[in-house]
C-alpha cells in the first residue's frame, strides 16, 4: 500500500539490507581526509536535507525560507520516494560519502537501523532530556537507544545505550473518524457536532445511510483486514472495558478473553456497524477507502490523524471534514477517550556532516513551536511538538482539533504503541479475518468471533513458549 500506516513500532530490515548498511556505516566512519562524509558537499553553512515524503517537500521548503531569514543558513531539501528508493539512495550515498546533513526518517525503526550502522550522529548532546520536554510525552524517546530496544533491534547491538539517533518530528495515531459535513447536513445532522457516544455514532450512520443508501455509509480499508481491529475495535473495547480489563483479554491462558461476557459485549458493539459499510468495503485498500470518502462515496471514513493530509491531496477540503476519535460506548469505563500519539517520523543528522552545529540548529528550529507550526499548516501533518494552548494559533482550527485528542488523563488514553500485554511475536494480521467475518460479512456472531480470537491469541502464546 502507498502509505506505511500499519508498520510495527520497530521495523525489521531484510538481512541483506542490514548487512549492507552495517558495511557502509563502517566505511563512512573509517573514511579519512577532507572528503569523508562531506554532508553538504560544500564545507560551508549551506545544508542539505532528504525526506522520503513528497508531501513534506513544500512545507519543509517554506520552513527553510524562514530559517534562512533568521540565521542566514540555506537549506536545500530533496524528496526521494517511494520508501525503497529512499533506502537505496541512503545506501549509495553512504558508499560515495555524499549523505545529506539532515534526514527525515521513519521513527522507531529506520532511525535505529541507520544509526546502529554508524551513519547517524548521536544527538543526546544537542537535545538533552530537558529539551525533549517540548515533545508530546509518548513521542519523546522514540529515537532513544535503550537496553530493551537493543534486544529487539539487531542493528542497535553496536550502539551505546542512551544514544539518540533521531528527535520526533511528526506524530499521529489511529482511531480517527472523519465525517463529510455536507452529507451530515443533508441527513439532518449538525455538521459541527461530533457524536459523543458509540450509540450516537451509529445513529449518525443510520441517518446518512437513509439519506443516501449507496454513498452515505462508512469506508475503511478492510482489504487490510486488521484495520477493523486496530482502528475501531481496539479503541471501542478499551473505552468500554478500561485499560486493565481490555489488556486482560490478551492474557496467557485467560478465562476473561474475547469469548467472555465482556468480550462478547464489545464485539456486539462493533457488529452494529454491519448495515452501514459502503458497498465493496472488503475489497478496498487503505488508500482506496480514503479516496472513496474524498470523492463523496461515503459519509464517514476511518483512519488516523495523518489521513487529513491525504484527503486534501485527493481534493477534499479540510473545511468540509469533521474529525473525532472513535466514540466511547455508553455505560463504559471511559467517557472521554484520548489517543496517545506515535512518533511517525524523526529528524536525524549525518554522523560525518561538516555542518553538525548548523544542522542541529535546523532540527531545533523545525521542532520549535514556530517551525513546527510553519511545517504543519503547509503539510497538514501534525507535529510531535507539544504546542499546548498555542495549538490553534500555530496550526489552525482543523489540525488543532486533531491534536487536542492527544492529551488527557492516562487512564482515559489508549496507547497503540503499548504491546507489553500481548504475546511475544504478536501478529496483528491474524486477528483481522475474524473481525471481517463478524462485520461486514455476517459469517459469524459475536460469541463465535470471540472464541476464534481467543484461539488465535492462544496459539500466539503457545508459539512464544
Amino acid at each position: 500500500m502507498a502509505r506505511t500506516r500499519l508498520r510495527p513500532v520497530y521495523r525489521k530490515a531484510a538481512a541483506t539490507v542490514t548487512a549492507l548498511l552495517l558495511a557502509l556505516g563502517t566505511a563512512a566512519c573509517s573514511g579519512s581526509g577532507g572528503d569523508a562524509g562531506s554532508g553538504s558537499g560544500s564545507g560551508g553553512t549551506a545544508l542539505r536535507m532528504w525526506t522520503f515524503k513528497r508531501t513534506h517537500l513544500a512545507a519543509l521548503e517554506k520552513a527553510a525560507a524562514e530559517f534562512a531569514r533568521q540565521t542566514g543558513v540555506a537549506v536545500k531539501v530533496e524528496a526521494i520516494t517511494p520508501d525503497d528508493a529512499f533506502t537505496a539512495k541512503i545506501q549509495s550515498a553512504a558508499q560515495t560519502k555524499d549523505l545529506p546533513d539532515v534526514l527525515e526518517v521513519h521513527a522507531g525503526g529506520e532511525d535505529f537501523r541507520i544509526g546502529g550502522s554508524g551513519l547517524l550522529a548521536d544527538l543526546a548532546g544537542d537535545f538533552p532530556a530537558a529539551s525533549l520536554d517540548r515533545f508530546l510525552p509518548s513521542t519523546r524517546e522514540a529515537g532513544l537507544v535503550t537496553a530493551e530496544r537493543q534486544r529487539q533491534v539487531v542493528e542497535l547491538k553496536p550502539a551505546k545505550v542512551g544514544s539518540l539517533f533521531s528527535v520526533p518530528f511528526t506524530a499521529g495515531t489511529f482511531g480517527i473518524i472523519y465525517g463529510n459535513r455536507e452529507k451530515m447536513a443533508a441527513a439532518g445532522l449538525d455538521p459541527e457536532t461530533p457524536p459523543k457516544t458509540w450509540e450516537q455514532f451509529i445513529d449518525y450512520l443510520r441517518a446518512t445511510t437513509k439519506a443516501d443508501p449507496r454513498q452515505g455509509g462508512l469506508s475503511l480499508g478492510l482489504k487490510v483486514s486488521q484495520t477493523g481491529f486496530n482502528w475501531i475495535y481496539s479503541q471501542l473495547a478499551y473505552a468500554y472495558l478500561g485499560k486493565d480489563r481490555y489488556q486482560a483479554m490478551f492474557g496467557k491462558g485467560t478465562t476473561q478473553g474475547f469469548a467472555s461476557p465482556d468480550g462478547v459485549k464489545t464485539l456486539s458493539l462493533y457488529g452494529r456497524l454491519t448495515p452501514y459499510w459502503i458497498p465493496g468495503a472488503t475489497a478496498l485498500g487503505i488508500d482506496e477507502a480514503d479516496v472513496a470518502f474524498a470523492q463523496g462515496k461515503s459519509a464517514f471514513d476511518v483512519g488516523g490523524t495523518f489521513t487529513l493530509a491525504f484527503l486534501a491531496q485527493n481534493g477534499m477540503k479540510p473545511s468540509n471534514v469533521l474529525s473525532f476519535p472513535v466514540p466511547p460506548p455508553s455505560g463504559g469505563k471511559i467517557s472521554d477517550l484520548r489517543l496517545a500519539p506515535l512518533a511517525l517520523t524523526g529528524l536525524s543528522i549525518n554522523s560525518t556532516s561538516r555542518n553538525h552545529d548548523a544542522a542541529a540548529k535546523w532540527v531545533d528550529f523545525l521542532t520549535s513551536p514556530k517551525g513546527a507550526g510553519i511545517f504543519a499548516t503547509s503539510s497538514l501533518d501534525l507535529p510531535a511538538t507539544d504546542l499546548g494552548a498555542d495549538a490553534e494559533k500555530l496550526l489552525g482550527p482543523d489540525l488543532a482539533a486533531l491534536q487536542k485528542y492527544f492529551t488527557g488523563p492516562p487512564e482515559s488514553t489508549y496507547d497503540a504503541a503499548d504491546g507489553s500485554f500481548r504475546p511475544p511475536g504478536y501478529d496483528e494480521a491474524k486477528v483481522g479475518p475474524p473481525m471481517v467475518k463478524l462485520s461486514p460479512l455476517k459469517e459469524a456472531d459475536p460469541a463465535a468471533t470471540g472464541t476464534q480470537l481467543d484461539a488465535v491469541i492462544g496459539a500466539m502464546w503457545k508459539a512464544a513458549s
